[in-house]
């Protein structure tokens, strides 16, 4: 981590430089109890985190995020190899944090999604280790064919009869990485949330259905080639039992029991998901139970465990005083206050927690034994 210069300049007011030591080594403390080992050759620690309006000004967002929201952004994120990250509205914000991070951290970016068509002017990114992860030099962008758009609908323009509906808002993006033996496709999304019923429900569900089909059967083809695909990210997804859950594993992905957990802010919906379309041993090796936090293969990083608690109302009581929101719930009384600050602190962390899991990425002993020739 390259923090440390910074932590000696003007870029950390005075009076708060220590409170966000005792933060950061706070976090370093958390993602050592409670997430496994980064190493180079046994595993993958992959992870997808939506930060709340990563970049955005204006709109639902009260106030820009604090210089040290991104030493704590940066402390989380380099915890793990592989990070999909959503709602990227601006590329400065995820650069300071780099910065941050140091060299040894670099990221993959798609171009802005036009607002135009609901995409909330985001951009779909990750975040990897050089030292583990190589980019294959393989990027792109997933446009549905005509059979798979949503919201379909058949018309009948000059005689012919065409199939028209939408794409994504937010198109899906898919990278190929390696990561040792290792080799995978990755595809992230951010998908419509729309209404907790009727129509935008239905078209919620018609995005996650659909992603999951038209990459099932590239999933079929890489592992044809010797490669995993991994869909993850942002599915709005309310529960396991839920139709939005049927959608994303009728095609034939895979979510392993120890993955399908809560991840929003209050612990009550399963927003965030990792799907897997590869082999059994990738998917027992995950689904492998440990009372060890350290020997854990899934989990939920909780972002708000020790920063931006509620102990720390009277450290941030003159932010929120800023605000209008603020001002209006400090007049009401300190209660008031503290439930708007629970608010105001998803757009310096995120309203998601992050989830991860850990893969094995060694497969020497697999192709040894395929090296071997008949014993006569």
């Amino acid at each position: 981590m390259a923090y440390y210069p910074k932590l000696k300049t003007g870029y950390i007011p005075a009076e708060r430089r220590n409170h966000v030591i005792d933060k950061i080594i706070s976090l370093k403390k958390q993602i050592d109890e409670t997430v496994p080992d980064k190493d180079l050759e046994q595993n993958l620690l992959l992870a997808t985190w939506n930060i709340r309006d990563f970049g955005k000004k204006g709109g639902f967002n009260p106030a820009d995020r604090l210089p040290e929201s991104y030493f704590y952004i940066a402390e989380i994120l380099s915890g793990f190899d592989l990070i999909a990250v959503q709602e990227v509205n601006d590329l400065a914000p995820l650069e300071a944090v780099l910065a941050i991070m140091g060299n040894n951290y670099s990221y993959i970016a798609t171009d802005v999604a036009d607002p135009k068509g609901g995409g909330n002017g985001e951009r779909l990114t990750f975040v990897y280790d050089k030292r583990k992860i190589w980019f294959k030099n393989v990027a792109g962008e997933i446009v549905l064919p005509p059979n798979l758009l949503i919201s379909k609908a058949e018309l009948e323009i000059a005689g012919d009869k065409v199939v028209a509906g939408k794409q994504f808002r937010r198109t899906p993006y898919i990278v190929s990485f390696q990561c040792g033996w290792f080799k995978f496709d990755l595809c992230t999304v951010h998908l419509y949330y729309g209404e907790d019923q009727g129509e935008k429900l239905q078209e919620r569900i018609e995005e996650i259905r659909e992603v999951a089909a038209y990459l099932s059967n590239r999933a079929d083809e890489a592992f044809l080639k010797e490669k995993s695909l991994i869909l993850l990210g942002d599915f709005n997804i309310v529960s396991p039992e839920h139709e939005t859950m049927k959608a994303l594993l009728a095609s034939g992905f895979e979510v392993p029991k120890k993955l399908r957990q809560k991840t929003n802010r209050d612990f009550n919906k399963y927003y965030d998901q990792i799907a897997f379309k590869t082999t059994p041993e990738q998917l027992e090796y995950i689904e492998t139970t440990s009372n060890d936090p350290k020997k854990q293969n899934a989990g939920v990083f909780r972002i708000f465990d020790n920063c931006f608690n509620g102990d720390d109302l009277e450290t941030y009581r003159a932010e929120l005083l800023k605000t209008t929101e603020g001002k209006k719930a400090a007049e009401k009384g300190n209660d008031d206050l503290l439930e708007y600050y629970h608010t105001w602190k998803t757009w310096q962390l995120s309203d998601h927690n992050l989830l991860w899991t850990r893969l094995n990425i060694n497969n020497s002993m697999k192709y040894l034994e395929s090296c071997r020739l008949p014993v006569e």
